[in-house]
């Protein structure tokens, strides 16, 4: 019978350069420094998130919202900071992206994160319409991938970087960019930079591209959830949407305070 080691290192990929878990699990101060270092050298970023709006397209409201739900048991001064962290990451992206040579960022975003509110339904309705702000765009494209469509591996999010090319010589030829996964789990964070991992999530992305909704129906699809959501905040019925390629509501007979409640991914 083979030793618990054994079966451990049986589970081992034989090549694990170029991966691994980030050095910190908790979304600490170093961990955000690194990673808006990485956002600041890519050339482009895609991004997935099936459950919730993307990292770097959320308001200061949604993501405290959003950090509270996800960590219950934090207390508020831990969220205030930890959102705080999060903000200046996403006003350094968004700095790039209206002045610096950022060259696409691309966001699939899953229906249910489009449709679904954190506990805070004003943050909710705010961050629709940052959403919708940011489509409008040149370099932003968001997309949202019907509720039905189901993403491959069963992945709930990830995000892709094309690293800066660089040159080893000005004169010679262009190193092709390198490019860079990164997920979260409940174990940590963890990135990969090896070509078969890149490979596979580039493909997955793709696929779910072309499932996803259209940019322009996207855009329709976002104004028509956030329509509902005024309708509930000033208490009246909220109008029908379309369904534009969506699985949920050609004739939402329900609010969108009656909907179920969410499941927060990070």
């Amino acid at each position: 019978m083979s030793s618990t080691e054994d079966l451990i290192r049986q589970l081992r990929a034989p090549d694990q350069r170029g991966m691994g878990r980030i050095e910190e699990a908790e979304y600490g101060v170093p961990n955000v420094e690194r990673l808006t270092r990485i956002d600041n050298a890519a050339r482009t970023i895609r991004s997935w998130n099936s459950r919730c709006i993307p990292g770097l397209l959320q308001t200061p409201e949604y993501a405290m919202s959003l950090t509270q739900a996800i960590n219950p048991h934090l207390p508020m001064m831990e969220v205030r900071r930890r959102t705080l962290l999060k903000s200046a990451r996403t006003q350094a992206f968004m700095r790039r992206t209206l002045t610096g040579d950022l060259r696409l960022a691309c966001f699939l975003v899953g229906e249910e994160g489009i449709i679904h509110s954190t506990q805070d339904t004003n943050a909710h309705a705010m961050q629709l319409r940052h959403l919708l702000m940011m489509s409008a765009h040149e370099k932003v494209m968001i997309q949202v991938l019907p509720g039905h469509k189901i993403p491959p591996a069963l992945s709930d999010h990830f995000l892709l970087w094309g690293l800066e090319e660089e040159t080893s010589d000005p004169d010679g030829p262009k190193i092709p960019p390198q490019r860079m996964g990164y997920i979260e789990t409940i174990m940590g964070g963890w990135y990969s930079t090896r070509l078969d991992d890149m490979a596979r999530m580039h493909s997955g992305f793709s696929d779910m591209i072309r499932e996803a909704m259209s940019a322009e129906d996207s855009r329709t699809f976002i104004r028509e959830v956030l329509a509902s959501w005024r309708a509930v905040q000033s208490r009246t019925s909220p109008e029908p949407t379309t369904g534009l390629g969506s699985s949920s509501p050609v004739t939402p007979t329900t609010t969108a305070l009656e909907l179920p409640p969410p499941h927060p991914e990070v």
